[in-house]
């Protein structure tokens, strides 16, 4: 049996669009709310939030109480998801949009991969994050490393004392530690280049004078652009795009949905290099077929929800 992938998301979207896919043990909700195709990629606006909570939203100005949110309300967010699948090849690549730290990637991996394996049991599908080693020796080697940032959440209780911190805010803060070359200089990339690899285990490096920090990014800069490669310790390197660098050198002054996706575009077609996918092939035209329109990828409700 043939199957196209991109049939899959596409039909999985437009429930997303119908019915909200709930993870009730972790009191969250992902819903679909603008899908748009261009040949064989989608652009796909997901809301994802928590529920189970109250709490109240006050006008910053005035003082007065605008909403009273309640344990079955859900704080919706909205995030850009870009995603390209090629005709007749095995592999595609998602990007996803992350805000204040939180992305979408894995409540959408969990959700479709529930869908795809409930309708085709008998088929491997992997959602897994952008490692590949040609990919990131590609960047090491042409780039320069020109920024190192060590990232925890929660403030150690030393440094809050220091600063005459209170308990909610040393422990809802976060602490980053930069590290910069000098001004016309790089760092040098060995042991870096090891971590990536996963040659060498970043616990190596999150921890500095006896604080434990969460993740390490190491900023590339490749000519003109800034690339972030991001790893935690226990997982595997992700790879992160700073947008701000990027609108800051073209002179985008607003972060629009199109400029995001056609970023994530090119983006798409730099990395597809790396897994042997030509920009012509990633760009070719294809006819959307007007039956994939009434498809639908349900995703299965548990009878104990």
């Amino acid at each position: 049996m043939e199957i196209d992938l991109l049939k899959e998301f596409y039909g999985f979207f437009l429930h997303l669009q119908e019915r909200a896919f709930e993870f009730p043990e972790k009191e969250r909700s992902l819903e679909a709310r603008e899908i748009q195709q261009k040949n064989r990629s989608l652009h796909v606006k997901l809301a994802y939030g928590a529920y189970g909570a109250q709490s109240r939203i006050r006008d910053r100005t005035t003082g007065q109480l605008v909403f009273q949110k309640e344990e079955d309300h859900v704080d919706l967010t909205d995030l850009r998801n870009y995603i390209i699948l090629p005709e007749n090849s095995t592999a595609g690549l998602l990007f996803t949009e992350r805000f204040q730290g939180s992305g979408i990637v894995s409540a959408l991996s969990e959700a479709f991969k529930k869908a795809f394996h409930a309708k085709y049991s008998g088929y491997t599908l992997e959602i897994n994050a952008m490692t590949s080693e040609a990919a990131f020796g590609a960047f090491m080697e042409s780039g320069e490393i020109k920024k190192i940032r060590l990232v925890r959440q929660a403030i150690p209780h030393d440094v809050a004392g220091a600063l005459g911190l209170g308990d909610e805010e040393t422990e809802l803060g976060s602490l980053e530690i930069m590290l910069r070359p000098p001004r016309t200089g790089a760092f040098r990339k060995k042991r870096i280049q090891s971590v990536m690899s996963g040659e060498t285990d970043v616990s190596s490096l999150l921890e500095w004078r006896n604080v434990a920090f969460r993740e390490l990014k190491v900023e590339v800069k490749i000519a003109d652009s800034v690339r972030t490669l991001s790893v935690s310790s226990g997982t595997t390197p992700g790879m992160l795009y700073d947008l701000d660098s990027e609108m800051r050198k073209e002179g985008v002054v607003e972060l629009s949905d199109a400029w995001v996706y056609s970023k994530a575009e090119e983006l798409a077609e730099d990395l597809g290099e790396n897994m042997g996918l030509s920009a012509d092939r990633m760009r070719r035209e294809f006819q959307w077929p007007e039956s994939w329109d009434r498809y639908r990828l349900e995703v299965p409700v548990d009878a104990n929800d």
